[in-house]
């Protein structure tokens, strides 16, 4: 037997084989228990935080003016709202995609990290630069705490991920 074909069961080496008779009823018991990962509920977390983070696009974001209307943050007079509201929806869109096992990497975890410090960031800018003779009202504060959630749920994800499994 070569090398990556030995599995080391009870202190002896097995092929690939032989593997499934010594193992018999734990090897089943383990097949039927699904496996979680650590960072599937990390990242549903990161889900959630951009759902409520576009769903706060929809809320008004000022008190008077422009964007005191519903779907404030779409409104074109301040480019900080409008930033954020892009980035919870790409940020959204890439965390739905991102269940795939193909996509669960470091990378795509960075990348939505990155979206979801956007929406933080870009919301409180709105909240610091509001657009003129207007107030902040309550849309920004929502997604700039949605937006910091999914980004800090994406970090333990990509934190506590697993490596990627070597197949031979």
């Amino acid at each position: 037997m070569c090398l990556p074909c030995a599995t080391p069961v009870r202190g002896k080496a097995y092929g690939v084989e032989c593997l499934a008779s010594v193992l018999g009823a734990d090897l089943a018991a383990a097949a039927e228990q699904p496996v979680r990962a650590p960072d599937a509920r990390a990242r549903s977390v990161a889900r959630l935080g951009f759902l409520f983070a576009t769903l706060a696009t929809v809320l008004p974001w000022s008190r008077f003016g422009p964007g005191a209307e519903a779907f404030g943050a779409w409104s074109r007079a301040s480019r900080w709202s409008l930033v954020a509201a892009l980035a919870a929806v790409l940020g959204l869109g890439l965390s739905l995609v991102q269940r795939s096992p193909r996509l669960r990497s470091r990378g795509w975890d960075l990348a939505v990290a990155a979206l979801g410090a956007a929406v933080t960031v870009t919301a409180l800018l709105f909240v610091a630069f509001p657009p003129a003779f207007s107030r902040p009202w309550l849309g920004p504060w929502i997604a700039a705490a949605a937006g910091a959630l999914a980004c800090g749920a994406t970090v333990v994800a990509a934190r506590t991920a697993a490596p990627a499994a070597v197949r031979i």
